[in-house]
């Protein structure tokens, strides 16, 4: 079903190409079509591998945020790698996911489909959760994904300095999953729509 759509972007001498050599045409549309994460298979003639992107994460408003969130993506790639855990889930509770997503305050509004146990060999069973008991867990029951990082960090034998900075990113993650930190996008309508010069009228430039 990826091609069932023109391309957003193709160049004039990349149309005609051998498909069998060059995987080109494929990877301009692959690479749309993903939403949360992107499967992405080894480039021709290479030994880089198959790899698995994660694409979700919006820029933030401030330099902590966005060093946060790539800092805690790059530390949960390495759990994923180190405990080897499962995060499978079929592609319809994936949309699902994505549209209840959509929706205003879903961090606090919206639960997900998600497993009920990431952890290697464990049983394809799922359960709708909020985005705080998914990151976080939940006290005697599921073990949240941030409980994964941590676990992760400890073997890292980091210098105190360091392992300071990384646990006030991990925090902050944490705190922005629970909802007691609040979105951007919650930030920026309350700024908009608390602004003294604002009418209610949609028009937010001149």
């Amino acid at each position: 079903h990826l091609f069932i759509r023109d391309p957003l972007v193709i160049y004039d001498n990349r149309i005609e190409i051998d498909a069998n050599l060059n995987s080109d045409h494929f990877e301009n549309i692959q690479s749309t079509n993903w939403q949360t994460v992107r499967f992405k298979p080894p480039p021709a003639n290479s030994d880089i591998g198959w790899r698995v992107e994660f694409r979700s994460i919006e820029a933030q408003l401030t330099e902590f945020e966005n060093a946060a969130f790539a800092v805690f993506i790059l530390l949960l790639s390495r759990a994923i790698l180190k405990f080897d855990l499962n995060f499978y889930s079929p592609l319809s509770k994936v949309d699902e996911n994505m549209k209840r997503g959509h929706a205003r305050d879903a961090v606090h509004s919206q639960k997900f489909h998600f497993r009920e146990n990431i952890e290697k060999d464990s049983e394809d069973s799922f359960r709708e959760m909020s985005v705080d008991e998914i990151m976080n867990g939940k006290e005697g029951g599921y073990i949240g994904v941030i409980t994964f990082v941590k676990k992760y960090v400890e073997t890292m034998n980091l210098e105190e300095n360091i392992l300071s900075v990384i646990n006030k990113y991990i925090n902050f993650i944490s705190k922005r999953a629970s909802g007691e930190y609040i979105t951007p996008a919650t930030w920026m309508r309350s700024f908009v729509t608390s602004h003294p010069e604002y009418k209610n009228d949609s028009v937010v430039t001149h």
